[in-house]
C-alpha cells in the first residue's frame, strides 16, 4: 500500500509540475506579445518643412524617400540628420581583385 501511495504522490507532483511550467510559459508568451506589440505611429505635427535648397548635395525629395525607407525598415518614425556618401574607393581592392580573378579563372 505504501508503494501505491508513493507512486500516486509522484504522479501528482509530476503532473502538477508540468502544468505549472505550461502556465508560466503561457504567461511569458502573453507578456512578450504585450511588450512587442506595435505602437501607434507618432504624428509628425512638430516637424517643420524641408528647406528648398539642397541639403549637402541631396535634393529634398531624396531626403523624403530616405526617411520613408528608414521608417519602413525600423518600423518607427525616424529623422535623417546627416547624409554621408560612401564611395568604393575606401573599400579594400584586394577583395575585388580576388573576386575578379576567381571569376575569370572559372570561365
Amino acid at each position: 500500500m505504501s508503494e501505491l501511495q508513493e507512486g500516486l504522490s509522484l504522479f501528482v507532483v509530476g503532473v502538477s509540475a508540468v502544468f505549472i511550467a505550461l502556465i508560466v510559459t503561457g504567461i511569458m508568451v502573453v507578456l512578450i506579445g504585450w511588450f512587442a506589440r506595435e505602437k501607434p505611429p507618432v504624428p509628425a505635427a512638430g516637424a517643420g518643412s524641408l528647406p528648398d535648397v539642397a541639403y549637402s548635395g541631396v535634393d529634398k525629395h531624396i531626403l523624403v524617400l530616405l526617411s520613408a525607407a528608414a521608417t519602413v525598415a525600423v518600423k518607427r518614425p525616424v529623422r535623417i540628420r546627416r547624409v554621408r556618401f560612401i564611395t568604393h574607393r575606401h573599400a579594400p581592392a584586394g577583395w575585388a581583385a580576388a573576386g575578379r580573378t576567381d571569376h575569370v579563372e572559372s570561365l
